[in-house]
Order: C-alpha cells, then sequence, then structure tokens
C-alpha cells in the first residue's frame, strides 16, 4: 500500500465526495473484472485513509481515545492542533479597534413574496 495520508480537511471532503461516485462504478455490471478488482482496491484505501483522518482529528477532539483506539487496534492518523495550522492571528498590539466588536451588517430588506389566499388557490373547486 502506499504512504499517502490525507493531507487537510480540503482533502478529506473531496475523499468524501468520491467515495459514491466510486461506489456507483464498482456496481456497474459491465466493468470488466480486472478493472473492478482495482477500483474495489483504490475505494477500499479512500475509506480506510478516511477513517484514519477523522480518528485522528476525534483524538485530537478527545485525548482519552488514544488509549482506547491502541487497546481496539484502531489505526489513526496523527494530526496537528487546527490552532497550529491557521496563521491568520494578528499580533497583539496592532489592534485599531479598541476592543470593541464589530457591528454586524444591516440585513437587507427581502421583497415579499406574492401571497395568494388560499380561498382564490382553491376556487376551482367550487365550480
Amino acid at each position: 500500500m502506499s504512504g499517502k495520508v490525507i493531507q487537510n480537511d480540503e482533502q478529506y471532503e473531496k475523499a468524501l465526495q468520491a467515495l459514491p461516485e466510486m461506489a456507483r462504478e464498482l456496481l456497474d455490471p459491465l466493468l470488466l473484472p480486472e478493472v473492478r478488482e482495482k477500483k474495489q482496491r483504490i475505494y477500499d484505501r479512500t475509506s480506510e485513509l478516511i477513517m484514519q483522518y477523522r480518528r485522528g482529528g476525534l483524538v485530537l477532539e478527545y485525548p482519552y481515545l488514544k488509549k482506547a483506539y491502541e487497546e481496539i487496534g484502531y489505526q489513526w492518523q496523527e494530526r496537528e492542533p487546527e490552532a497550529a495550522q491557521s496563521v491568520d492571528t494578528e499580533p497583539p498590539g496592532n489592534n485599531d479597534t479598541n476592543d470593541t466588536p464589530e457591528k454586524p451588517e444591516p440585513l437587507k430588506e427581502q421583497p415579499e413574496a406574492d401571497t395568494t389566499p388560499a380561498s382564490k388557490i382553491m376556487a376551482w373547486l367550487d365550480e
């Protein structure tokens, strides 16, 4: 098996979206046995990587799961905390907002839908 792993949440989402399509392809009765075998291996490996990535996230969120996974023989993918992955933080002291939260933008008014009374809709039944 290859040493590939799911690197981030974007790849995880792509893999999740690809599974149903792979499953549909595997159900094709005209698929050659060699092709079906190869696609089945890809499907199995992809689903295994998805589970390992998900378990890695659960181990980050609930550290006690690490011991439980070890006891039952589950494998998981070691992941870094998401706080360490994001780099969008500003250094303290460069904040010009005086620690006041931003006001949310007011909601735009949506035009009202043309409402027809139920009596007019059902009037044809009375004729």
